[in-house]
């Protein structure tokens, strides 16, 4: 094997070895904060609100006007000649009224205009024009200029179409905070039940702690006839039972914390550490919340949604409104040489115009009230789900008051599971009850530890899920 690939393969060993060993330690709050930061989503929905802003940055410019810089040069390499033929040109002169009348020869007889052989008037003098020749020169010629456009009326589309750029950069803000809650709930549910197996890790280790007792105890009463066979075999099955529990119980905690590190965006193999624990109280003031629509970000867009479709109602109305708009421009040329001359010329002009829709065979009042059926589509929409909206924070406040009455009663029952396998054990030792009843009394105790453990995980849940439905997880 080359060198290159020996170092190469010694620093990814290194690089893996020093990602094992990285450990982080996390509560709740620093998770979301990391979670934020790692996600993708939140960076999707900052550039979209990045994007909004300029959006309307750019919608505003065209309230005022434009200017525009313009130029042209052009180089001919040959000259461009004309000639313009000479020849005799008729006289006038000067009537009795004023104006000029043709010199014409009248006939002393009819007092009518002599004409020639092909019938043209003869006049009685002539004036000579001789050829002339022009010599066209482009080589260098230029024109510079400035030019100023203004929207006067434009039928309300300009003013249309920045409250559409307003709205789509509030609703870009909205899906920020919606975009948030989604990753704030996704935070919470990894960090809680990366917290649930931890603890069913220690409740798996302790019940098999307590079956491995008792086969011992089982062994050692077997091997001086104090015990029967059979009931080390059901010890032994259960001890067996409770090692793939624990085992199973270390591969979820495994899993669970690969999930809350792929959350929060460091390496998968990070060791975790948690400053949490799972409480079976409910948060303070979480419920002290009436079921108002108004701070879900969701429902914000929906409504902002409505005012859109409205917006590009008038924007379609104002394609078939009149429109008028100014321009004005100034120019400057030089460089046109003609029979070898040349002479500068700057100019300044104005132009309005004026665009009046006379008759489009109602395809604007279709187009119009297709987009009011999609805005009427919308209000609905959010009609609907505002219903739907408020039975989810029914559901999810029910939720909670159901998930700490499971806490309470899982706890009340793991005392009361804790005090049966106490006593089966004293009386299973004292031959009273059967090694049935007294494996029968630790899985008891171990399932309802189980249960207990759950419903504090369901509780933190249930509050999140509530708080998003809210529009309070922020």
């Amino acid at each position: 094997m080359k060198m290159k690939n020996i170092v190469l393969i010694m620093a990814l060993a290194c690089l893996a070895l020093t990602a094992q060993g990285q450990v982080v330690t996390l509560n709740l709050d620093k998770c979301r904060e990391m979670a934020l930061e790692n996600s993708r989503k939140m960076s999707i929905a900052a550039k979209q609100q990045e994007k909004a802003g300029y959006d309307l940055k750019s919608y505003r410019a065209n309230f005022l006007p434009k200017i525009s810089g313009m130029g042209m040069f052009a180089y001919v390499q040959k000259k461009m000649s004309y000639s313009l033929a000479g020849g005799y040109l008729p006289t006038f002169v000067p009537g009795l009224d004023g104006s000029l009348q043709p010199n014409v020869v009248l006939n002393p007889a009819t007092g009518q205009p002599l004409t020639d052989a092909d019938g043209n008037p003869v006049f009685s003098s002539y004036a000579y024009m001789p050829d002339i020749e022009l010599d066209l020169d482009l080589r260098g010629a230029y024109s510079v200029g400035v030019m100023l456009e203004q929207p006067v009326y434009m039928g309300g589309k300009v003013r249309s179409a920045y409250q559409m750029a307003a709205l789509g950069k509030e609703m870009a803000e909205m899906n920020v905070r919606y975009s948030r809650a989604e990753v704030l709930t996704e935070a919470d549910e990894a960090y809680w039940q990366y917290l649930r197996v931890v603890e069913l890790v220690a409740s798996a280790e302790k019940y098999e702690a307590v079956v491995r007792e008792l086969v011992k105890n089982l062994s050692d009463a077997f091997e001086t006839g104090m015990a029967s066979r059979n009931d080390l075999l059901k010890a032994q099955v259960k001890q067996n039972e409770a090692e793939l529990m624990v085992q199973k119980a270390r591969n979820g905690k495994k899993v669970a914390g690969m999930n809350l590190c792929r959350v929060i965006g460091v390496d998968l193999q990070t060791r975790l550490q948690v400053s949490d624990s799972l409480d079976g109280e409910m948060t303070p003031g979480v419920l002290a919340n009436e079921n108002s629509l108004q701070d879900r970000p969701d429902y914000n867009l929906l409504e902002m949604e409505e005012k859109l479709k409205d917006r590009q109602v008038a924007l379609t109305r104002s394609d078939f409104l009149p429109q008028l708009g100014v321009v004005a421009s100034y120019s400057y040329s030089d460089g046109l040489s003609l029979n070898g001359e040349s002479s500068a010329l700057g100019s300044f002009s104005a132009m309005a115009s004026l665009s009046v829709p006379i008759y489009h065979w109602g395809e604007g009042r279709g187009k119009v009230k297709a987009l009011k059926a999609e805005r009427d589509m919308s209000r609905l929409k959010r009609e609907e789900m505002s219903q739907l909206m408020l039975l989810e924070i029914a559901r999810a406040r029910y939720n909670i008051e159901d998930a700490y009455l499971r806490v309470q009663l899982t706890k009340k029952s793991l005392e009361q599971a804790d005090e049966n396998l106490s006593v089966s054990k004293n009386q299973y030792e004292l031959g009273l009850e059967t090694l049935t009843n007294y494996l029968e009394a630790q899985a008891q105790w171990q399932q309802t530890w189980s249960d207990w453990i759950d419903a504090k995980a369901e509780l933190r849940l249930s509050e999140t899920k509530y708080l998003r439905a809210t529009g309070r997880l922020n």
